[in-house]
């Protein structure tokens, strides 16, 4: 069983707990339908505060979606899966085509992103950090049924 780590980054409050269920099933059965029923995926829903995301200089409701791949996935597989995805994202949260964002990553790629996040932190706070952020994900989710965390911890 593959591990796919999912990582979707909301404005808080702008897609409720059902929604979110919701987003998980598709985006699973979408992810098993195109690449194989042996990939599990784990959503990590990281919230940003109402007003603390822009775009384009913009305030923004946007959300950033990333599910990384097998390394070196042609296009002909991913955009076809790109496209479903972002098509059921809209039709659950009723936002439109410019307020989600998809990376669909290669894995080696998605993993050297997440490692070098942690480098953001000061060395001798690092292990701290980690252990803060993950305390939080696990309290979203013993409240909300779901990984979940602010993005300003």
């Amino acid at each position: 069983m593959n591990i796919i780590p999912v990582t979707c980054s909301i404005q808080d409050g702008s897609i409720g707990h059902n929604k979110i269920k919701q987003l998980e099933s598709v985006i699973t059965s979408t992810y098993q339908t195109h690449f194989g029923s042996g990939n599990k995926l784990v959503f990590f829903w990281l919230k940003i505060p109402y007003e603390q995301s822009y775009l384009a200089g913009k305030l923004s409701t946007a959300s950033t979606v990333q599910i990384p791949v097998k390394n070196g996935m042609p296009n002909e597989m991913r955009h076809p899966f790109m496209a479903e995805v972002c098509a059921k994202w809209q039709h659950v949260t009723g936002c439109s085509k410019n307020e989600i964002i998809l990376a669909v990553s290669d894995m080696s790629q998605s993993k050297a992103f997440t490692k070098s996040m942690a480098t953001r932190f000061e060395k001798s706070a690092r292990t701290k950090t980690q252990i803060k952020i993950l305390t939080g994900l696990i309290a979203g989710k013993i409240k909300k049924g779901y990984l979940n965390s602010s993005v300003n911890l």
